[in-house]
């Protein structure tokens, strides 16, 4: 990131804050207020992403896969990839969210 994104990045974050400070975030028109400043900051790397539990997404995803058929042919599932919560079907590799 260069140093001219940086600055409209923080420039942003200054502002969305001062929104925020005068309370127009809590206004009913103001929830992208929230949204806006947590995405700005997350760009900036001042939020870090929580880590996943991708072990209990792939212990899930086998019981879930097990479970469910392709709609479409009737063959087996296969998680896409490790800590996914998408299969493809083995035959036909049409793609389903199994999980939310």
């Amino acid at each position: 990131m260069d140093a001219q994104t940086k600055q409209h990045l923080y420039n942003q974050l200054i502002k969305l804050g001062d929104m925020m400070g005068d309370g127009l975030h809590h206004e009913p028109d103001g929830k992208w207020i929230s949204r806006e400043y947590t995405k700005v900051a997350k760009a900036l790397g001042l939020i870090k992403p929580k880590p996943r539990n991708t072990q209990a997404i792939n212990d899930h995803m086998a019981k879930r896969v097990a479970d469910v058929a392709c709609q479409k042919c009737g063959c087996t599932l296969k998680q896409t990839r490790s800590g996914s919560k998408r299969a493809a079907c083995t035959e036909c590799e049409s793609k389903y969210q199994l999980l939310k």
